[in-house]
């Protein structure tokens, strides 16, 4: 997966980001969740005051682990999970 916004020319990717353009094409994005990209979408709405604010992020289904997609276990403790692991690796490579 890589990041909605993308372009290999900095000042259109930069036009990009501030006018809100991007895609979740399916390639890399097609397995993940309607409710994972709507999370997505609330985030990266250019008027703060319409953005989604961490309250209501917490509060999302998909971070609460309600939701009707295939249940694969708690965000934020995959979140923790994935975390731990790559604090392990950062320490293999010293």
């Amino acid at each position: 997966m890589f990041p909605p916004f993308y372009d290999d020319d900095n000042f259109v990717l930069f036009e990009k980001i501030k006018s809100g353009k991007y895609e979740f094409p399916d390639a890399s994005w097609g397995k993940i969740s309607p409710d994972a990209k709507e999370i997505v979408r609330n985030l990266l709405i250019v008027d703060p005051k319409k953005r989604m604010n961490p309250d209501q992020l917490l509060k999302h289904p998909w971070i609460q682990g309600k939701t009707t997609e295939k249940k694969q276990g708690n965000v934020l403790d995959k979140m923790r999970e994935w975390n731990s692991k790559r604090k392990i690796n950062m320490d293999r490579k010293e």
